[in-house]
């Protein structure tokens, strides 16, 4: 190991931040005792757990057009998907601004805009999958209960509203009664449309996974272990989805206190705040100027680095895959020792991160006993640009599904993407669950 990369490693675990610390297998199986608390309805469960009334099960409808509606962070977006022999086909697409994104607006106006942008499909279908990205509790009538908007969307007067029923009565007024609506999260819609878009390909047991902005997953659990559960059901299994970012088994490092302290919740989601895109730029951020307080760095790049108020994870993605180039962090760097630290930190934080996301794997492996058998894997059907656009997390990750999962666990697990999995999953959610 080069000096420079011995002196960083050593100025990380003086601060408790040290990627071993978190032994994979152990924290699988911190992962899956926590999921039990969850599912019993343990108040004391860090993730909820929470039950989705969709199922995998039972086989995919042909040529019935679904009106599909997919509420994120930014976009709105909504379209018509068919299922086809030939794979799903995605039609009508519009785009719009999230309703709420741009400027404060109440319930009434919001259910306004979004039932007149339904309205022009209902001539074609009568059935919507809502991909909900937001706090809501989903009902035993597969209906979406609003708790709260997020993302910095503003609608007043949402809580406790249902999306749903809402919805069709807005479009009832207009003069289109009937209108049915399926409402789920976006991990879910990942997992639904990766089981829908990946054709021939089987495997042994299926997992969303959302590993952007924020970080959550879900998974197919058994009947018997629903405890939650108090309505009639009368499937095999329930798709939950597990509020992973609440998980909170993990010890925290100086630099994750102090941004879990800064943070506008402190206390919560620590698993999160560890892992996902929207905090990994800040705690890289305090890694750095603390390592210039330390005198890690050539007195230029620590001037730099003192002065430097916000780094979001593109920017220091960005030095990873081109120490050299013109990026914020490439052109700070005053010589070899320096890029060697700042790419050595970086490169910490993100084989941390791998490590927490494939222990949350590993803990689905182990609750559902998937993924024993080497010719048939389990597979996690993932969307978000920290898996995807990282330069270094995807290939952190699959290593560890070899070392971690395969030789620590005795499980097999591959990733999957589908194209236009959100899209395609919501209308799975919508005629698989009518």
């Amino acid at each position: 190991m080069a000096e420079m990369t011995k002196r960083v490693d050593d100025f990380l675990r003086g601060y408790d931040f040290d990627p071993r610390q978190v032994d994979v297998e152990a924290c699988a199986r911190a992962f899956q005792a926590d999921m039990e608390r969850g599912l019993r309805g343990d108040p004391d469960a860090w993730m909820l757990m929470l039950p989705t009334y969709l199922s995998l099960e039972g086989e995919i409808p042909t040529q019935t057009p679904t009106i599909v509606i997919d509420a994120g962070g930014t976009n709105f977006r909504i379209g018509l998907v068919t299922m086809t022999e030939g794979g799903p086909l995605v039609e009508d697409l519009k785009v719009f601004p999230m309703p709420g994104s741009q400027s404060p607006i109440t319930w009434e106006a919001f259910v306004e805009e979004v039932s007149d942008a339904i309205l022009p499909l209902t001539g074609r279908s009568r059935r919507v999958g809502f991909c909900f990205s937001y706090a809501a509790e989903i009902l035993p009538n597969r209906d979406g209960r609003i708790l709260s908007f997020s993302k910095q969307v503003q609608v007043s007067d949402a809580q406790g509203k249902e999306l749903g029923r809402d919805l069709s009565a807005a479009l009832a007024d207009k003069g289109v009664p009937g209108v049915t609506f399926v409402v789920l999260n976006d991990t879910v819609a990942a997992l639904l449309g990766g089981v829908a878009g990946l054709g021939a390909e089987r495997f042994d047991g299926c997992m969303g996974l959302i590993y952007g902005t924020g970080v959550n997953t879900c998974y197919v659990e058994r009947r018997e272990n629903l405890g939650t559960v108090t309505v009639p059901w009368e499937r095999e299994t329930m798709i939950v989805n597990m509020e992973s970012p609440r998980f909170d088994g993990v010890p925290l490092s100086l630099f994750d206190r102090q941004l879990d302290e800064a943070s506008v919740d402190p206390g919560m989601c620590h698993y999160e705040k560890m892992v996902s895109g929207r905090y990994q730029g800040e705690l890289i951020r305090r890694i750095l100027r603390q390592g210039a307080a330390d005198g890690l760095f050539s007195p230029a790049l620590s001037d730099f680095l003192a002065g430097l108020e916000e780094l979001t994870l593109v920017q220091a993605d960005a030095f990873s895959a081109r120490p050299y180039g013109d990026g914020l962090l490439a052109a700070a760097c005053a010589g070899e020792d320096d890029r060697e630290a700042l790419y050595t930190v970086v490169d910490r934080v993100v084989e941390r991160s791998a490590r927490l996301v494939c222990a949350n794997l590993g803990g689905i492996l182990l609750q559902t006993g998937a993924g024993a058998r080497i010719h048939r894997p389990a597979c996690v059907v993932a969307e978000g640009s920290t898996f995807y656009k990282s330069h270094l997390f995807r290939g952190k990750l699959e290593r560890l599904f070899g070392t971690s999962i395969t030789g620590g666990l005795g499980r097999y697990l591959v990733s999957r993407q589908a194209r236009d999995a959100n899209l395609v999953g919501t209308a799975a959610a919508a005629l698989l669950n009518p």
